[in-house]
């Protein structure tokens, strides 16, 4: 069988990476269409066994697309003529529209209930729309649960290592004493008239720069000119081994908050976009990351949660990662299985 994949952002490529080396030890066919966006390039880079290709960018304007959007669908396009795929898979799925036209299976695996637009351009092309149990959102008959969320594709115990070496006098870091901010670009078209943490992340800041090293990362180098002190550069594919060891994470960022929180690691997420069902579980039934859709309000909780938080609290969130993957399906064995039912039809 052959697999097209086409990914739209740095964590699809995350969430694809096991998957499609499960399906090459099959003996499928798997190819990849990324985006010049962010570290996605040096992702792929990084994940060698991932046969992909990068077509050129016409447009940065991802407030309003539209050039961009025609020049990636005929990209998908042509790849769906010369790769003959049996499945397109995407996450976002905006460039469906060309496999169904072109006769071929269109799977999307999507957790964001806030992309109404991409779902009402994308979902009617589709043959099947699997999301996570949590997903509040009813998609309608294509819709499909599985009992899991995306960040378990990748940071389950049985997959993610954290790599120690990350934790090292050249790098700065120390175990545990240090603080990850995680700043959003908002330059994109569903981040129109909403917004993060603004100046109250200097707040923060300022509370806790003694104590703990602060350490940020932004999106699409969109740092504030005031806070590139606290920059620090690592490699995208380490990123994760980074969040392992934080002691503490501050993000405007929805993956980052469910990733560190399925690494047990305490997140306050601050963004006034609509709420995430897996995030909602990850609080609810975890109590691994609190979500804030006004500034001060989510400033306040992190500045109080991370004040009380000793070691003895740090291993007890770690130890709610355990019962947390306990709890859910294997979500790469999902993907991989979900896929190749096509095969057989």
């Amino acid at each position: 069988m052959k697999i097209l994949i086409e990914a739209h952002h740095p964590g699809d490529i995350h969430f694809w990476k096991y998957p499609i080396r499960e399906l090459l030890e099959r003996g499928h066919e798997v190819k990849m269409i990324a985006r010049e966006r962010d570290v996605m390039r040096r992702l792929v880079e990084a994940y060698d066994w991932i046969d992909s290709e990068i077509p050129p960018r016409t447009s940065q304007n991802n407030k309003f697309p539209l050039l961009e959007m025609l020049s990636r669908q005929w990209a998908i396009t042509k790849q769906v003529i010369v790769f003959k795929p049996d499945v397109v898979a995407s996450l976002f799925g905006s460039y469906c529209q060309t496999a169904r036209i072109l006769g071929r299976k269109n799977v999307i695996f999507t957790d964001s209930e806030f992309q109404h637009f991409n779902h009402r351009i994308a979902h009617p092309f589709a043959h099947e729309v699997h999301t996570p149990y949590c997903f509040y959102k009813n998609l309608g008959s294509k819709q499909i649960y599985y009992r899991g969320i995306h960040e378990m594709s990748f940071l389950s115990p049985e997959r993610f290592q954290p790599d120690a070496s990350i934790i090292s006098d050249e790098s700065g870091l120390r175990e545990r004493d240090f603080i990850l901010i995680r700043l959003s670009a908002w330059n994109t078209l569903h981040d129109i008239n909403h917004s993060g943490m603004g100046r109250e992340v200097e707040r923060f800041i300022e509370r806790f720069e003694g104590m703990y090293q602060i350490v940020i990362c932004a999106e699409e180098n969109t740092m504030p000119a005031h806070l590139r002190k606290y920059a620090m550069q690592f490699s995208p594919e380490k990123f994760h081994d980074v969040l392992w060891y934080a002691r503490f994470v501050l993000t405007e960022g929805a993956s980052t908050a469910s990733e560190s929180a399925c690494l047990g690691v305490p997140t306050v997420y601050i963004n006034s976009t609509e709420p995430r069902g897996y995030l909602q579980m990850l609080e609810k039934d975890y109590g691994l990351v609190r979500s804030f859709e006004e500034a001060k309000s989510g400033v306040d909780t992190a500045i109080e949660w991370l004040d009380r938080i000793d070691d003895a609290e740090l291993e007890r969130l770690r130890a709610k990662r355990k019962d947390l993957f306990a709890a859910h399906d294997d979500v790469v064995d999902y993907v991989v299985t979900a896929l190749e039912r096509f095969a057989k039809e």
